[in-house]
């Protein structure tokens, strides 16, 4: 069950919104007492809003859970046996319930309000939510569970899939730089190979010639 839901503005953590179930009863096992404690603690914690998109804080049996998105932060406790992919479903529904009550000029609104509370009519909407959220093994929240689940698998796969299409373009990579190095060493040895070839073209006549004058000088110095 979601016992406490509270909107407010990032900027200087005002409510904007509160829904929260007040009295004792057998459903939430809690007086309002006792939830008045955990209040006093999510309004602190608007204060001073955490910087991750989403997290979840412990707080005895309980456990806070933020998500923070347009300048708005979105606060819900639970206790710490509900499913954690079920309540931040819950507050994406909620965040985009809020932006679609408050029409296209949203942010502007949620800027402009000048008191606490200026969108309580919003805590109908909050109400019904709670009651669709209530039970996380009815058929519906599962629904969502697996739902959550797929898409994360499914992100994962694709994670994979292009780790591993990296991992192929490296190896060709790999591949193409060793060709082009055994290409650049036979380059290497066919330009040494002409370079004598040329040293050779140039020198051997001179070289041919020095060896005929030699050959005639033994000649005439033998006879």
């Amino acid at each position: 069950m979601i016992l406490l839901t509270y909107i407010a503005r990032v900027s200087d953590g005002m409510l904007l919104v509160a829904s929260m179930e007040t009295m004792r009863s057998s459903a939430t096992g809690e007086s309002s007492e006792t939830l008045d404690v955990y209040k006093a603690q999510a309004r602190e914690l608007l204060r001073e809003p955490q910087q991750a998109a989403k997290c979840s804080i412990d707080s005895g049996p309980f456990q806070f859970h933020s998500m923070v998105s347009g300048g708005v932060v979105y606060l819900a406790l639970t206790r710490k046996g509900y499913p954690k992919q079920l309540v931040f479903r819950y507050l994406d529904e909620v965040c985009q319930a809020f932006i679609d009550d408050l029409g296209r000029d949203w942010q502007s609104a949620v800027e402009l309000a000048a008191r606490p509370y200026a969108f309580i009519k919003f805590d109908k909407t909050l109400q019904r939510k709670r009651k669709e959220f209530a039970d996380p093994d009815a058929r519906a929240n599962q629904a969502k569970i697996d739902e959550d689940i797929a898409d994360i698998t499914s992100i994962m796969k694709r994670n994979i899939d292009e780790v591993l299409n990296r991992g192929e373009k490296l190896d060709r990579l790999v591949e193409t730089s060793s060709n082009l190095k055994d290409e650049a060493h036979k380059y290497k040895w066919g330009a040494k190979k002409y370079n004598a070839m040329v040293l050779w073209q140039q020198y051997a006549p001179l070289v041919a010639g020095a060896f005929v004058v030699a050959f005639v000088l033994y000649l005439k110095l033998r006879w």
